[in-house]
């Protein structure tokens, strides 16, 4: 049985394959993380036009890798990363982006794509990793988390009858306290979905400056020609595509401009 009624906040047993020997950050990153990560994100910028000369394969296998690293909420990954190496595909995507120079011109081109139609099967892999193929049982706060939090959470039926169920479970424990409040719809898991994407999408942007190398993140694109491109099914969504290569100094728009950071900041 769960140690706590709200499992979100107990993490009382949660652990299951974590170690003591695991990196994380502590107060030596200042001196050896902090100034490269520094550089890499004051460096990077959306630049609108490049060379055209390829990434190394090499390296762009390492960028996507980091890219995995992301958060992930409850960590089903609903996520997917294309990186375009066929021409035909390539250049149609290109055409999708609406032949804007950042897609014409880069060395690769990465489409991101949310996939929360996959969380089930995210879902069931993630368990096999972490009992490893059943061998090793999980926690019970995990085992119920798992078993019955994130189905609750996630699943969806043609006539709406989750929805309703969440939506009720959410109003009734919310009068008894602080309690989530969505996903209730179709509409909040793309909402969800694109947040999960997006955050795999920075990590990668990030992970090519630390390389060395320039990208830009394309919205304006047209997602259903891009499906089809990839042969992707309806409910899989286009949250974007990133240009990456070399870039070229006439394809920075000028200088970076940010708000005040009063206007974007607050402490209360």
């Amino acid at each position: 049985m769960p140690t706590s009624s709200n499992p979100l906040a107990d993490v009382t047993g949660a652990s299951h394959t974590g170690s003591d020997d695991q990196l994380r950050p502590d107060t030596s990153f200042v001196y050896t993380a902090l100034p490269g990560f520094k550089k890499a994100l004051e460096a990077r910028r959306a630049m609108r036009l490049f060379d055209g000369s390829r990434i190394p394969e090499a390296v762009m296998r390492d960028c996507l890798r980091d890219a995995t690293l992301a958060p992930s909420s409850s960590n089903l990954q609903t996520y997917e990363l294309y990186w375009l190496r066929d021409p035909q595909k390539r250049s149609a995507v290109g055409d999708a982006c609406l032949e804007q120079p950042m897609a014409e011109t880069a060395g690769e081109l990465v489409v991101v794509v949310s996939r929360v139609d996959l969380w089930r099967r995210n879902l069931e892999k993630l368990v096999d990793v972490m009992t490893q193929g059943g061998a090793r049982p999980l926690t019970p706060l995990l085992n119920d988390y798992y078993g019955r939090i994130v189905p609750l959470l996630m699943r969806n039926d043609p006539l709406g009858f989750n929805n309703i169920l969440r939506r009720c479970v959410f109003w009734y424990r919310g009068l008894r306290g602080p309690f989530i409040r969505s996903p209730v719809n179709r509409g909040d898991h793309r909402v969800y979905g694109h947040i999960q994407a997006s955050l795999a999408a920075q990590t990668l942007m990030l992970s090519l400056a630390a390389h060395g190398y320039e990208s830009c993140p394309i919205g304006g694109l047209d997602p259903r020609r891009i499906r089809r491109t990839l042969g992707l099914p309806g409910k899989a969504e286009v949250t974007m595509v990133i240009a990456a290569g070399r870039g070229k100094a006439k394809g920075l728009s000028g200088p970076r401009v940010r708000l005040d950071e009063s206007d974007l900041i607050k402490e209360v």
